[in-house]
């Protein structure tokens, strides 16, 4: 499993592509407590590498977070649940719903009859995360999913399947895609050019750049 490490204004952000389709599983560290945003683990050795990797950072395990409820996003949820207990896992609601169901997840789709047992607290707009020195706050953009949510921290933000490089989300139909990138230009691209974006998939970017070269936007 490959890693690759950047340093933000207050945390570190580990990126672990896992999973068949890649998913960017992020393990963030601010002081002394951790986060990990979208464990998309599907193997057992992914699953062990992932886990390592945490219990090597001498921090607590604070937060668990899925920005949204498909398969390559939670799949190692339950699993991370059960190794790290004193961790609270957060969601959003409708992404629950979506997260227990493995049609409406896509878990079907790769073969699998996935769905989420773990039980989250609610991730909901405007709600503050707190991690170690630095506190992220939520939004959510609907289109992609029905409530993605979106993490904001000062000089970067994690986003899901919202915003890629070079691109943008898939939505179920043309009203739910106007819908996602209505949400992204509200949301993320009045953030400054400089904010480091996150993707679920591929490589980090730039609001900047995305303003400059995002066909969609």
């Amino acid at each position: 499993m490959e890693q690759f490490h950047e340093t933000m204004s207050g945390a570190t952000v580990t990126r672990m592509p896992v999973g068949p389709l890649l998913t960017n599983c992020y393990l963030v560290q601010s002081g002394t407590e951790l986060m990990l945003v979208d464990p998309g683990m599907v193997w057992n050795r992914e699953l062990e590498e992932v886990a390592t990797v945490i219990e090597s950072a001498n921090a607590r395990l604070r937060w668990i977070v899925c920005t949204h409820g498909h398969f390559d996003h939670i799949s190692g949820v339950d699993t991370a649940m059960k190794r790290f207990p004193d961790a609270t896992l957060l969601m959003d609601p409708l992404e629950v719903e979506l997260a227990r169901d493995p049609v409406a997840n896509y878990a079907t789709q790769m073969g699998s009859t996935f769905a989420m047992h773990a039980e989250p607290s609610p991730l909901i707009v405007g709600q503050e995360v707190p991690l170690g020195l630095i506190t992220y706050r939520i939004a959510t953009i609907r289109g992609h999913t029905p409530a993605s949510s979106v993490l904001i921290a000062g000089d970067h933000a994690f986003v899901g399947d919202t915003l890629f490089a070079g691109s943008v989300g898939r939505a179920p139909n043309q009203k739910e895609f106007e819908q996602l990138l209505d949400g992204i230009r509200v949301t993320l691209m009045t953030l400054p050019p400089a904010t480091r974006i996150f993707p679920g998939h591929g490589e980090p970017t730039s609001i900047g750049a995305e303003l400059g070269a995002n066909l969609w936007l």
